[in-house]
């Protein structure tokens, strides 16, 4: 009897280890998703943004603010150039509209280059959301299994006390 108060114990305790994972798990995946979720948006990963992010996830995100930010301004001005290079700008003839015309141009390919290297990131951040739902998963399964483990103890348990139990000469 006093070895299942102890499985009692021990399992009870599995499980609250495995229910603070969950939890953990559960947190990572919401934060992960919330990260891809700003990436779907239309704003621009700012210091501001990943600001708020858990910890985790902080250096991944400002990596990819200032390689995305370099990456997107290095592909608009290749394009511009190449357009420029084709006869594709036209010259206006006056030096303000045409600095207007190709910052106009510029901005136009840095957004198109943004929003490919953010269907990227995403990508990446969905597969691991995938990971960690898999993860999640098992612990959910491992904790079905202890708390079906835990109430047959109990029972046994119960049924050893009822048992033991002096009878006084009533039973």
């Amino acid at each position: 009897m006093l070895m299942a108060f102890w499985e009692v114990q021990r399992l009870t305790r599995e499980i609250n280890t495995l229910e603070r994972q969950a939890m953990q798990t559960q947190t990572r995946l919401s934060n992960y998703q919330k990260y891809a979720g700003m990436l779907g948006g239309s704003s621009i990963i700012t210091m501001g943004n990943i600001a708020g992010m858990s910890s985790e996830l902080v250096p991944r995100a400002s990596l990819f603010a200032q390689f995305s930010n370099q990456a997107s301004s290095m592909s608009a001005m290749q394009n511009l150039q190449a357009m420029k290079m084709r006869g594709m700008v036209p010259w206006t003839g006056n030096a303000l509209a045409q600095y207007q015309l190709e910052m106009s141009a510029f901005a136009r390919f840095k957004e198109e280059s943004m929003k490919a290297l953010k269907q990227q990131e995403a990508q990446v951040l969905n597969e691991k959301e995938k990971e960690i739902q898999l993860e999640l998963n098992d612990i959910e399964q491992r904790l079905k299994i202890k708390r079906a483990r835990l109430e047959s103890v109990k029972q046994l348990a119960a049924e050893g006390a009822r048992d033991s139990a002096p009878k006084f000469g009533l039973g």
